[in-house]
């Protein structure tokens, strides 16, 4: 049974820095609904990982945050929730653009790669409590109709560059959701080794020989798997084993 947890109630506001920032505000303030969507038409200063900062032209594309409270995980389990919202972006987007379906791939942790093009990115926010995540602040930007990217970051690509065409957000926003609802109901119903599978079946680079930055070295490596608690493994050529956080590896393209 597929209960519609995400995207059940919306919350549409016109600008603000960093949905992200705007819904832990909102959830200090007051408990909301699980899966309430809290989409901003114009987001001036939205975060990606370590920091990092998430270029969208206005009413362009899709900058969402979704508020969730997966108390069944405890929190030593929490990259699953991580694999689960990653996987529910491959499935929409091998949906909408089937051409492209063999090259729509996770680049681990989760961001979301046509190819060696990024089109998406994710920023969980757990909370834990106790034994269990209290609750999850998911922020996605997804690049839907921008056609040009000003800022530094390397390699943005969007559905538009694709396609050559524009698509309605809010059409989009709610397939999405879709999308990302079956997935997180799969999580909830214990289907942890389902998302484990597909997340290996998506991973960008895995068991290919490519070239990593690893404590200050570069190196040949390939992609063997995902440790329990959400970390990269990597072997080399030479058959020694690296066991990576988020900051300790960096991919060259």
């Amino acid at each position: 049974m597929n209960t519609q947890v995400i995207g059940s109630h919306i919350i549409e506001i016109e600008q603000t820095a960093s949905t992200n920032t705007y819904t832990a505000n909102l959830l200090r303030s007051k408990k909301q609904v699980e899966g309430t969507v809290i989409i901003a038409y114009n987001q001036t200063a939205g975060r990606g990982q370590d920091q990092n900062k998430w270029e969208s032209e206005p009413l362009k594309n899709i900058t969402f945050s979704i508020i969730l409270y997966p108390v069944f995980l405890d929190p030593g389990n929490q990259f699953q929730l991580s694999k689960a919202i990653s996987l529910g972006i491959i499935d929409y987007l091998k949906n909408i653009l089937p051409e492209y379906h063999e090259s729509i791939k996770i680049k681990w942790p989760n961001d979301i790669y046509v190819g060696d093009k990024k089109i998406c990115g994710i920023l969980i926010q757990n909370s834990i409590t106790g034994s269990c995540l209290s609750d999850s602040i998911i922020g996605i930007g997804l690049n839907v109709n921008q056609s040009t990217f000003k800022s530094d970051a390397p390699n943005p690509i969007s559905i538009k560059n694709l396609t050559e065409k524009e698509l309605d957000l809010k059409e989009c926003l709610s397939s999405l959701c879709n999308s990302l609802n079956y997935r997180y109901n799969q999580l909830e119903s214990h289907q942890s080794e389902i998302i484990k599978q597909n997340y290996i079946n998506s991973l960008y680079r895995f068991g290919e020989w490519n070239k990593y930055k690893i404590d200050d070295c570069i190196l040949i490596a390939k992609i063997n798997g995902i440790s329990a608690y959400g970390q990269l493994l990597l072997e080399d050529k030479n058959g020694n084993n690296y066991t990576c956080n988020i900051k300790e590896v960096t991919y060259i393209l």
